[in-house]
């Protein structure tokens, strides 16, 4: 199923190959996340796709589909944000040669407001958002943001002449707690249809 969606999805975008797949949840009482994966190898095998990915995988499936396939998923995105840092999954990755993508990198704002987030945008005479984008390139992160604004857009991308400090990122990354999930989503438990 997996290789005919991405079959599909190149028709119906009228392309030969796409940059980036990537298996959205692992959905683990199925237990498929493997075969999925081995698909999308096979995709990438056939010049389908140049790079693969997971999403929402947690350290435990990140090392079988590795020892089933031989393969490193490029990407891992997953929920990270400053009210859920995800340290330790940033150490997995880092181990296993992933790169991080955050979904929701900018979780609810709001919520963050008067801290150190604000203390950094001041400082640096950027926006709060400026700063939490900026936040997560400090970590070697990707960060997703979305917007349908083009001058958010343009703002999101205008953090590359902002250094935070390392008591800056570590103060914002200090923000997180363990129910820090937006979404009620464990990956481990978590079924998307």
């Amino acid at each position: 199923m997996a290789i005919q969606s991405v079959e599909d999805s190149l028709r119906r975008m009228k392309l030969d190959v796409l940059d980036l797949v990537l298996v959205h949840w692992p959905n683990p009482s199925v237990g498929r996340y493997v075969e999925v994966f081995e698909a999308l190898v096979e995709c990438r095998e056939r010049g389908l796709v140049r790079s693969i990915g997971t999403s929402n995988y947690t350290e435990r499936h990140l090392r079988e589909v590795i020892a089933a396939t031989g393969v490193t998923p490029s990407i891992n995105q997953i929920e990270l944000h400053p009210s859920f840092p995800q340290e330790e999954m940033l150490a997995v990755h880092e181990e296993l040669g992933i790169r991080t993508q955050a979904w929701s990198p900018l979780a609810r704002m709001e919520s963050l407001t008067g801290g150190p987030i604000d203390a950094a945008a001041q400082a640096h005479g950027v926006s709060a958002t400026q700063v939490v984008l900026r936040w997560h390139v400090e970590r070697g992160v990707l960060p997703l943001p979305k917007s349908s604004q083009v001058e958010r857009q343009r703002a999101n991308l205008d953090i590359f002449d902002v250094a935070l400090t390392a008591d800056e990122v570590a103060a914002i990354t200090a923000l997180g707690r363990p129910d820090g999930r937006l979404f009620d989503g464990d990956p481990e438990t978590h079924e998307e249809q």
